[in-house]
């Protein structure tokens, strides 16, 4: 998965096809990663417009994140990138959302 270059903000969500429990994020960055994003969450059926933010840093460091939150139910996950780590986009190998059982 991979943004628009070069733009603030830009998001990348992941559709789980159904409302299911949630409450692990594992992002594994390119080298075009998040120096600041929000993971979010939405219930909405078809295109999601109400995201609700369930994490937020401003010190992404790349690589492979592991992001824990409190369980919260999500048909799409989106990560909410809002400063670039890297004059590129975001970019993305896997984009890993997990649930408490």
């Amino acid at each position: 998965m991979a943004s628009t270059e070069g733009i603030d903000p830009q998001w990348l969500y992941v559709d789980l096809g159904s409302t299911r429990s949630i409450n692990k994020v594992v992002l594994n960055w390119e080298a075009a990663y998040a120096a600041s994003y929000q993971i979010q969450v939405s219930t909405d059926s078809g295109n999601p417009v109400n995201w609700t933010t369930v994490y937020s840093t401003t010190s992404g460091q790349g690589g492979t994140e592991t992001i824990n939150f409190q369980a919260s139910n999500a048909h799409y996950v989106r990560m909410l990138g809002t400063a670039r780590g890297t004059p590129y986009g975001y970019s993305l190998y896997e984009f890993g959302v997990y649930g408490p059982s």
